[in-house]
């Protein structure tokens, strides 16, 4: 729909199963990463988090090259390594995919058309008829025909010279797609809340 209506558009995608903290400071890094995505129309920025532990259910974006402000292209990208390649990669420098991406409609595009190009054919197809009566027939049929993508996998691991990575900072980032790293984030948060908490003057007397 915004290849239809708004093809020159900056698009923000966010997973809506992390947590940040805080809101305030992520909210300026997107308006950050929002502009370096108009300066480099041609790449898909992806903001990445510097890696606490080598954890093997995360995706690892390896930068390559400079680009601009604190922003690299992208070497290699690897979804879900086993444990002992997730090492090596935080030894060598590489970043946790946020999977925050911010970019242009035509970088999303030619990303995707660069790693499945006969899906981009069909979607190339699809543009002209939103809008029209025949919108939804046209994207129930693609959903049923063709073979699900995943982001991660099926396109950056196969087109990472299309995508540019930032780093945050300052900001606290989980995936939230595990129970365990929920409860995780809530034990730090209580923890830090317990360091807070005033002495009573009773204790500080004695």
């Amino acid at each position: 729909m915004i290849k239809r209506w708004h093809p020159n558009a900056i698009v923000t995608i966010t997973p809506t199963d992390h947590y940040v903290a805080p809101a305030a400071r992520y909210v300026e890094t997107l308006a950050l990463a929002r502009r370096i995505a108009t300066k480099l129309r041609d790449r898909v920025v992806l903001l990445g988090v510097v890696p606490t532990e080598p954890d093997p259910e995360l995706g690892y974006i390896v930068p390559g090259e400079p680009l601009v402000d604190d922003v690299a292209a992208v070497a290699k990208f690897v979804e879900k390594p086993d444990l002992y390649e997730a090492a090596e990669l935080r030894r060598a420098g590489a970043l946790w995919s946020t999977m925050v991406v911010c970019s242009s409609v035509d970088a999303l595009w030619e990303l995707g058309r660069a790693a499945e190009p006969r899906l981009l054919d069909i979607l190339d197809s699809l543009v002209p008829i939103i809008g029209t009566p025949e919108e939804s027939e046209a994207i129930e049929y693609i959903y049923r025909a063709y073979i699900p993508v995943s982001f991660s996998r099926d396109i950056c691991e196969r087109a990472p010279s299309r995508i540019a990575t930032m780093p945050i900072s300052g900001i606290e980032w989980s995936d939230f797609g595990k129970p365990d790293r929920i409860e995780r984030v809530i034990a730090q948060r209580r923890g830090r809340s317990t360091l807070r908490e005033p002495v009573p003057e009773s204790e500080m007397r004695a």
